[in-house]
């Protein structure tokens, strides 16, 4: 495993590994390369007989505004495979957290949007303070949700309402959707976080990881993957589809801008 990456900080406490995603500029918009290095530090980490949890926090003023949109406008995906390729890769990210065999607390203040509020959904236990804001604003820029594990955490019923408007909700109202585990006062989530951790450090690993391990085959009894699946197999071919509104959209997107494409959406309303 490297000693430094590009988009990532990894430090440890004791038996506790810390990932802090670093492109506080991009307010830690995740990337191919971010992918690339999480993927790395997961699987070292997994391997790792010192680590026995996982804290993963955004450094800067968010958590993670989710998917670089920069950087998929920039590559113009058009084609089924190209879309395939992308999606399966950051699908697959989402689900590293959930698949680690290792617990993970996810600490998260301001913005967690989109791709990151599925991977703060896919960590085991996730600790907000008072600034945190979610939001699947997806539908409002065209886009497929990546992992549709959102119905799974907080019910249809609830996803439904979140997914099809693309509105926002506080942390309080992301606790009382059983989205986090707990509100911390503003600054408080990564201590809370660590404290966590530790908790589960102290306990027996082999213990730890068959508990999370059947927690999750128990979901997965349910039909969790199949679904999943199957609603990727579905974002694949909607963001295939390129009609003459979305190809004008994703222009205007690579050319000026997110905001610039949204206006411009709203504004044939």
């Amino acid at each position: 495993m490297p000693n430094s990456f590009s988009t990532i900080q990894l430090d440890f406490d004791d038996r506790v590994a810390s990932i802090t995603l670093n492109r506080p500029e991009r307010l830690n918009a995740i990337d191919s390369t971010m992918i690339a290095e999480m993927r790395d530090v997961l699987r070292a980490l997994e391997d790792d007989d010192g680590v026995r949890a996982i804290v993963l926090a955004g450094a800067g003023r968010a958590f993670s505004a989710g998917f670089d949109l920069k950087e998929s406008a920039e590559k113009n995906y058009t084609t089924a495979a190209e879309w395939k390729a992308v999606l399966r890769k950051d699908f697959d990210f989402i689900m590293s957290f959930w698949h680690c065999r290792k617990p993970i607390v996810a600490a998260v203040h301001g913005h967690c949007l989109a791709g990151a509020l599925e991977m703060a959904a896919a960590c085991d236990i996730t600790i907000a303070d008072d600034t945190a804001i979610f939001a699947e604003p997806e539908v409002k820029f065209g886009s497929a949700i990546v992992s549709l594990i959102l119905p799974w955490i907080i019910g249809p019923k609830l996803a439904k309402g979140l997914l099809l408007t693309g509105d926002d909700i506080t942390a309080q109202r992301a606790y009382d959707y059983g989205l986090v585990n707990e509100v911390v006062a503003t600054g408080e989530h990564l201590a809370r976080a660590m404290k966590v951790a530790r908790a589960i450090a102290s306990a027996a690993p082999a213990s730890v990881q068959l508990t999370k391990s059947y927690v999750n085959r128990s979901v997965d009894y349910s039909g969790f993957s199949a679904a999943l699946e199957a609603a990727l197999d579905g974002a694949i071919i909607a963001e295939s589809a390129q009609g003459p509104e979305r190809a004008e959209f994703n222009r205007i997107r690579k050319e000026e801008g997110l905001k610039a494409a949204i206006e411009w959406r709203n504004g044939r309303r």
